[in-house]
């Protein structure tokens, strides 16, 4: 009984602590907070990423579903269909569901090899596998530069994944998801920058309709 009520105490300390971080998580290069939650409680998040890496290769990984999804331990899958539009499967963890969504985008490539890049829940949305929840919101911009290092990157996302998921471990624990998910996306870079240094420039994605 007493180990019980230790482990129970030392759960709420860490939860507790957890929240006391201000909503923020840093991995190197990067600093992601929870900027805002409206009034429909879902939040947004601000990442803000300095790498050494030519911008040209973040792009390519970026905009490129299978690269992303090889290089992401956080999601399952991610496939473009014919329309264009991106079904991605995302890996919640135990006790808690997978999250799916599926996202139409429109990449802007810049002069410099970074590119502009808005995407936003499509109007027509895949039945999500078994075991997995459909996502409420998932909305967002990402801006990836040239800068004085190699290259600079700014994820603006709202998110809101579904089901019964809390709204305090959503915003205490996204900003360490989405970090996560950043680094990998530098590594994978890195490693693209160092196989293929002669890398095409990001095409224009699908035309407004």
């Amino acid at each position: 009984m007493r180990a019980a009520a230790r482990g129970i105490l030392l759960g709420a300390v860490a939860f507790g602590a957890l929240g006391a971080v201000a909503n923020e998580a840093k991995v190197p290069g990067c600093t992601v907070k929870l900027v805002s939650v409206d009034a429909q409680n879902v939040p947004t998040f601000r990442g803000e990423c300095a790498w050494s890496v030519a911008p040209a290769f973040v792009a390519a990984v970026l905009t490129d579903p299978a690269r992303l999804g090889a290089s992401s331990s956080l999601l399952i899958a991610s496939d473009r269909l014919a329309d264009g539009r991106i079904v991605n499967v995302q890996k919640t963890g135990w006790p808690f569901e997978d999250r799916q969504s599926t996202i139409e985008v429109k990449d802007a490539p810049l002069a410099d090899g970074g590119v502009e890049r808005q995407y936003k829940l499509a109007e027509q949305q895949v039945t999500p596998r078994e075991g997995a929840v459909q996502v409420g919101v998932d909305e967002g911009s990402w801006r990836v530069t040239a800068a004085p290092e190699g290259a600079s990157a700014v994820l603006e996302m709202r998110y809101e994944p579904g089901g019964n998921l809390p709204t305090r471990i959503v915003q205490t624990m996204s900003p360490k998801y989405i970090a996560k998910g950043l680094d990998e996306l530098r590594v994978a870079a890195e490693k693209l920058a160092r196989e293929n240094p002669n890398l095409p420039a990001v095409a224009a994605g699908p035309p407004e309709n």
